[in-house]
């Protein structure tokens, strides 16, 4: 794990939240919801938390599933909502950190974006 990852990772701990580590960074539940934080070692100063599946886009209903992803987009700010993976809508939370992040601002706002966006998207 990157040094930014195991910052936001302690922090996570403090908070109760029981981070796990994975292969591709840290997974978490916050409210009954899966949360996921993605390490990207070429850029450390890139912070992405992730909402994985809220939703599953069939060919039956991928028009009103990229109308709700495009409503989303247009009416969140810092959210990116999108079909990963075929069938899966995911929710992503997209910061640019500077050198001295404080994890007590970003983790939680973006917690609350995601969970706001999700209502949204429904």
């Amino acid at each position: 794990m990157n040094e930014m990852m195991t910052k936001v990772f302690d922090y996570l701990k403090q908070q109760g939240l029981v981070p796990t580590e994975e292969e591709f960074g840290i997974s978490f539940k916050y409210q009954m919801a899966d949360f996921l934080i993605l390490s990207d070692d070429d850029d450390q100063q890139f912070f992405r938390l992730a909402m994985p599946g809220i939703y599953s886009c069939t060919p039956e209903n991928r028009l009103e599933t990229l109308e709700a992803i495009n409503v989303t987009n247009n009416d969140m700010k810092v959210i990116k909502a999108s079909i990963f993976g075929e069938t899966n809508v995911w929710l992503f939370f997209e910061q640019l950190l500077d050198s001295t992040p404080v994890f007590n601002d970003i983790i939680p706002r973006g917690i609350n974006i995601l969970l706001a966006g999700q209502q949204k998207f429904f």
